[in-house]
């Protein structure tokens, strides 16, 4: 939950109250969308998932349409991958997204945190998966998924 409403999972969360922690030092506490993503694709695939389970699919899917970012790609260029304006490219989606406001932020070694992954070391640019499709398959899926698993009418995704 992110201000009360649901959204994603965090790459990592405390073992014992569950809350979003740090990893590395360029892995700050955040929401995740690749590990989300494969989260979705499991719950999907529970025979008979509970309303609570159907209402977190749902969530988690209208985040990633809502995080989705088009008209970029995440490429190697001369002094490193950056990403950069590419007409007709995405969906993509960030790797961590600040827990309260939703924006993509980048980690470095340093525990600095930035708005834009092509400020960060180039170590670290060049070294991570900033960006990935990997939620286009749980979206995909969702598709189809979402015909015989709708959310219940008396409940609205995110509350």
């Amino acid at each position: 939950m992110d201000q009360g409403r649901r959204t994603v999972w965090a790459q990592q969360h405390d073992a014992l109250n569950l809350q979003p922690v740090a990893g590395r030092n360029y892995e700050p506490a955040a929401l995740c969308g690749s590990e989300s993503a494969a989260l979705i694709l499991f719950l999907m695939r529970l025979p008979e998932p509970n309303p609570a389970v159907v209402q977190a699919v749902h969530a988690a899917v209208a985040w990633f349409r809502k995080t989705a970012v088009y008209g970029k790609a995440y490429q190697r260029g001369t002094d490193g991958r950056r990403l950069l304006a590419a007409d007709g490219a995405g969906p993509i989606w960030s790797r961590f997204y600040e827990i309260g406001t939703g924006r993509a932020i980048f980690g470095d070694r340093d525990k600095s945190i930035h708005d834009d992954v092509n400020e960060i070391s180039a170590e670290r640019r060049n070294g991570y998966s900033w960006y990935n499709a990997a939620p286009q398959e749980a979206l995909d899926r969702f598709a189809e998924w979402s015909a015989s698993h709708p959310l219940p009418a008396a409940k609205a995704v995110g509350r």
